[in-house]
């Protein structure tokens, strides 16, 4: 998979961008708040269909312009796609167009697998570092790509449970009966156990790769164990009954307590939860070796490679973790960097250098493509 070509409009700090992607690797640098790292979001939006990095539709219109419009060209098992949103605000309203190759897609949802990247940000330290809603949405975002049905079933169950914690906040100010969860239970229960099975079944595949990629980076130091921590005892084989069971409690609180949208992605050493107890070297490896298992595991099943976007973290890493992560772009298809300068990139090695090319944003808006390596 390769991306030719960005076209941005009216987009974050750039009225009228062209990019082409000539080269296995793209360094984009300059100074910080210049619009580096708003190329690489662009392009996550291409794949995700929203901001990698949480922003808002108007947060990303270019000097309260009111819209934006982003398409990119894009080679993928040996076809050519084009790809574009377009976004219209009006006040509260926001009208959204969807297009591959010149046909029109019903929602974000329809985007997803289409442009497959991996996203590396310096936020990625919440995964490791923060809530378990964090773990969830590295979960059901690898399982999204790889899994249109998984995506189809997370989006029916999240709806399901919106009315279910509606109603439950109605019959606990006596606006309506205990019997109208009912109808809410049976549908819920089995989204629930669609997408139980999957993440237990993605946790048995992924394991062995994340152990692999932990291994690679901490030269053996840090063995975890990986494990989905479910909700209660009986999600598994019978989630109807695993929400019957907690129905009181549920209506004391005002909202769903058992389900997927309360599992947790857990990573121990010697019975500790590593995102609870782990220095913050071990969280950093943590998150790197998920990283590289999420590009291995999905070059594996989708039998592709995605394209990496890495937002400023290569400085973060130490000798260990850089070997490693040098070591990816070694493997890697196509990767696009944002970096203030490349100094002490270890981008030394033949390999990466024979195929790289840098663009400088030297101003905010503008991006210089003829730079010398």
């Amino acid at each position: 998979m390769n991306l030719l070509s960005l076209q941005l409009r009216d987009f974050r700090t750039y009225a009228n961008l062209n990019l082409r992607f000539p080269a296995r690797l793209t360094f984009l640098t300059g100074p910080n708040a210049n619009g580096k790292t708003n190329i690489l979001e662009a392009v996550g939006i291409l794949s995700l269909g929203k901001s990698f990095r949480g922003a808002t539709d108007a947060d990303m219109a270019h000097a309260n312009e009111g819209h934006y419009y982003i398409s990119g060209s894009f080679e993928k098992q040996n076809r050519m796609y084009d790809l574009s949103v377009g976004v219209e605000l009006s006040g509260s309203k926001i009208k959204r167009k969807i297009s591959l190759n010149d046909k029109t897609l019903s929602s974000r949802q329809q985007l997803i697998g289409r442009l497959v990247t991996v996203i590396m940000s310096p936020t990625d330290i919440l995964i490791s570092d923060g809530g378990p809603a964090h773990r969830r949405r590295f979960l059901d975002m690898v399982l999204s790509y790889q899994n249109p049905e998984y995506l189809n079933n997370l989006i029916t169950y999240n709806r399901a449970l919106r009315q279910r914690n509606a109603l439950l906040k109605k019959i606990k100010s006596q606006k309506a009966r205990l019997a109208d969860l009912d109808v809410w239970t049976a549908p819920l229960a089995d989204y629930a156990h669609k997408i139980t099975r999957a993440r237990l079944q993605f946790a048995t595949d992924f394991d062995q790769i994340f152990a692999e990629s932990l291994e690679r980076i901490s030269g053996g130091r840090d063995r975890l164990i990986m494990r989905l921590a479910l909700s209660a005892g009986l999600e598994a084989e019978n989630p109807a009954a695993a929400i019957q069971k907690y129905v009181s409690r549920d209506l004391a609180l005002g909202y769903t307590t058992v389900g997927p949208h309360r599992q947790n992605l857990m990573f121990e050493k010697n019975d500790a939860d590593i995102t609870r107890f782990g220095s913050q070297g071990q969280k950093r490896s943590l998150v790197l070796a998920l990283r590289i298992a999420q590009f291995s595991y999905l070059q594996k099943t989708l039998k592709l490679a995605p394209i990496l976007l890495i937002d400023d973290v290569i400085r973060e890493l130490d000798g260990g973790r850089r070997g490693a992560f040098v070591q990816l772009l070694r493997e890697c298809g196509q990767a696009i960097f944002t970096t203030p300068d490349l100094d002490g990139l270890m981008i030394s090695d033949e390999r990466i250098r024979s195929d790289m090319a840098v663009y400088e944003v030297d101003q905010p808006g503008s991006v210089n493509t003829s730079v010398p390596i």
